[in-house]
């Protein structure tokens, strides 16, 4: 009896310890409600409620080497809701200012340390949101645009307690603006905890069954760059048109990182006009002239085909309105070819959007 109480419980380890091993996709359902809603301009009050319903991709038996070296678990797809009708303007605390969010993200699950059954998670990811009210639908003096561009991070805590089934614990902050292309943009941001559950679905995913880019990158390149993009005016629908340029040199460092530096050109295609101050004044955007000219540097993160971009910046020549001399960039660029991407980047001044630029970056 006893030779066989002890078969039967190696024989149950040995299944739990392959079932810990089905690297299968999973879903995560996290309730969510926030502990801080803040902005930059005005003070808020109240609690925002809401979750994420998540869709994990496993990578963990990719072989693809920027996977491995970022010890990435998954590739999310993350719907995210936010119920605002508590939320208030301390010094105007009338109701129904802020309507609720809706918003799907790209992510990743990268693992910080596993020990035994339980897992640290860093969690970032971006996409596109929906405000439910703005500006222009009842006076939100944070948000002029239904459509805004949504980030999040979070670090998480995931907890095995079956074969399939985890219990996960995290905070995250949650961002949403939509890079003045209406303005007011102040934005909208909160700190959220959780507590979700993770199920595992499907099969395994064979390592055998995965395939793996054959992008090759070089240590040394130079990139050109331009992309055109849009500042709104303020309390309009109108909007002022940018073209930006660019042209850096690129050290990779490994299949992930890389240095980059450059120098960005901004062309305006209507400037402030102190005549006309309401209309053309543009905070810490706003140019006396039809050029900026600035030099960048900071860090390029490549995954695969793509990259995210972001570097700091000193002003070569700009006759601004107000006293400012440095800015920020920020964005994405995804490799087609060899030879080109196609781009998104941001221009930001202090805390400040300027605009967003799409188009396009070669690589002779």
């Amino acid at each position: 009896m006893k030779k066989s109480a002890l078969s039967f419980f190696m024989l149950l380890f040995a299944g739990f310890a392959n079932a810990q091993e089905n690297h299968s996709n999973s879903i995560e359902f996290s309730p969510q409600v926030s502990v801080g809603v803040f902005t930059a301009n005005h003070k808020l009050t109240g609690t925002a409620y809401g979750g994420e319903l998540l869709y994990h991709l496993n990578t963990i038996d990719n072989p693809s080497k920027w996977m491995r070296a970022m010890r990435l678990k998954s590739i999310d797809l993350v719907f995210n809701y936010k119920n605002m009708g508590d939320v208030k303007l301390a010094d105007d605390p009338k109701e129904g200012v802020f309507g609720d969010s809706y918003a799907l993200l790209g992510g990743l699950n990268i693992s910080v340390i596993k020990l035994n059954k339980t897992e640290l998670l860093f969690s970032p990811a971006f996409g596109i949101g929906y405000a439910a009210k703005t500006f222009f639908t009842n006076g939100n003096p944070l948000i002029g645009s239904h459509t805004n561009f949504t980030s999040r991070a979070g670090l998480k805590i995931a907890t095995t307690i079956s074969p399939a089934t985890q219990i996960t614990a995290g905070i995250d902050i949650l961002h949403y603006s939509n890079a003045a292309v209406r303005v007011p943009n102040n934005g909208m941001n909160t700190a959220n905890v959780s507590l979700g559950i993770v199920q595992s679905i499907g099969k395994s995913v064979s390592r055998d069954s995965v395939r793996v880019s054959t992008f090759q990158h070089k240590t040394h390149t130079v990139d050109i760059g331009i992309n055109m993009g849009r500042r709104g005016v303020y309390q309009s629908k109108e909007g002022y048109f940018r073209t930006g340029l660019y042209a850096g040199y690129n050290y990779r460092l490994n299949s992930i990182f890389a240095l980059s530096s450059g120098i960005d050109a901004v062309y305006y295609h209507s400037v402030f006009d102190p005549a006309d101050f309401n209309r053309t004044y543009q905070s810490f955007a706003t140019s006396y002239e039809h050029w900026r000219i600035g030099a960048a540097l900071g860090p390029d993160i490549w995954m695969g085909r793509l990259a995210l971009m972001m570097k700091y910046g000193y002003y070569l020549h700009y006759n601004s309105y107000r006293d400012n001399h440095t800015y920020w960039t920020a964005g994405m660029k995804y490799s087609v070819l060899d030879w080109v991407a196609v781009q998104a980047k941001i221009y930001i001044h202090k805390t400040e959007a300027d605009f967003v630029g799409f188009g396009f970056i070669f690589t002779p």
